[in-house]
């Protein structure tokens, strides 16, 4: 019986460690799982360039393994296949739609990366449907994106206004499939299924590859007649992580990030945001110092530049008019949610005069 560990989108850069870092302990989690075969559906590299930097090096690595590994073209790195590139022994690329990839009782088809659109892709899927034998386990690789979805453009990476190979799930029901196991999709593990009875998966990117890739990255592991099931990863992603100043409160915001800090994965980079109003006087910091302390202590994350959204309102709250307006609204008989949104609209409201001053 077949196991297989499913992944897409990689996208190696010969400047991209962490993706490397990625491709490895993909590798030994397959082997872990005794698997059959790893595959990657669709974008192994960022582009052309990387394939030929890179292949030499990846001989060594895919050599050292027991099981297949099988690799799609994707819309970033097909051409790099075109002059039939080895990879090893034990490393399969598909480079046509008609041939499948024998794996053990099953065979593994796919869909190359191609310059066509949703009319000729459903034609196309009719075609090999008359190809796969309804008595085999046929398994499908596709990359590209599913129109039934609710994505946006920026769950498919960097990739723009442009639709690459776009399906439905209808145009996969002539196929007498199991699994369709996909790839482009970046943002998370998904599963669906398909109207022949199989599932539709995609496995996200198995590393942050741009900032829109946010929280752990997942793989696919495929058993004999079970539902895909997702593996969370120790590769590197970015996590969000906002802190909202509030002037009435007694928290101490760095303390609040320290929290925050400690509860992220070891592998994790973090895109922060710090908004609100505060008061310098109560935190003992003026913005400058409190930006400078925030810095300092996400130093040892991998992190963009932390975007700084707050305000200083100390001297607001200082103001004898405005005192005397926050106790007359403390003497009012409102819910406290109600008290807190006058405040900070009365805030707001003596920022907008002072600026006028």
């Amino acid at each position: 019986m077949i196991k297989i560990l499913h992944t897409a989108d990689l996208h190696l850069d010969e400047s991209a460690g962490e993706r490397r870092a990625a491709l490895e302990e993909l590798l030994t989690l397959a082997g872990q799982e005794e698997v059959t075969a790893l595959v990657i559906a669709g974008d192994l590299f960022n582009h052309d360039g990387a394939a030929e930097v890179m292949r030499a090096d990846l001989r060594a690595v895919f050599d050292g393994c027991r099981f297949q590994t099988v690799i799609l073209p994707g819309n970033h790195d097909y051409r790099a296949y075109r002059s039939g590139l080895y990879f090893g022994d034990n490393v399969t690329v598909i480079h046509d739609w008609k041939e499948p990839v024998p794996l053990g009782e099953a065979s593994l088809w796919g869909l190359p990366h191609d310059h066509i659109g949703s009319d000729r892709l459903a034609a196309r899927l009719r075609e090999l449907a008359s190809l796969m034998d309804p008595e085999q386990e046929n398994i499908l690789l596709y990359h590209g994106e599913l129109l039934d979805t609710f994505f946006s453009r920026r769950d498919m990476g960097e990739e723009g206004e442009q639709r690459y190979m776009p399906a439905r799930l209808a145009f996969f029901d002539p196929l007498p499939v199991r699994y369709i196991l996909a790839g482009h999709f970046h943002s998370r593990f998904a599963v669906w299924q398909a109207p022949g009875g199989g599932f539709f998966v995609y496995s996200g990117s198995p590393v942050s590859v741009t900032r829109r890739e946010t929280g752990r990255r997942k793989a696919g592991l495929l058993g004999p007649g079970e539902a895909p099931r997702e593996i969370a990863l120790d590769s590197f992603h970015y996590e969000e992580l906002t802190i909202t100043l509030d002037p009435f409160t007694k928290a101490d915001p760095l303390l609040e990030l320290d929290h925050k800090l400690a509860g992220l994965h070891s592998s994790a980079g973090i895109l922060l945001t710090v908004d609100g109003l505060f008061d310098s006087a109560a935190l003992n910091l003026d913005e400058a110092e409190l930006v400078s302390a925030i810095k300092q202590k996400t130093v040892p994350y991998y992190t963009p530049e932390p975007r700084f959204s707050f305000v200083d309102v100390g001297h607001i709250l200082e103001d004898d008019l405005f005192k005397r307006i926050k106790t007359t609204l403390e003497e009012a008989d409102y819910p406290p949610r109600l008290k807190k949104e006058v405040e900070e609209m009365i805030i707001q409201a003596f920022r907008r005069v002072k600026q006028c001053s």
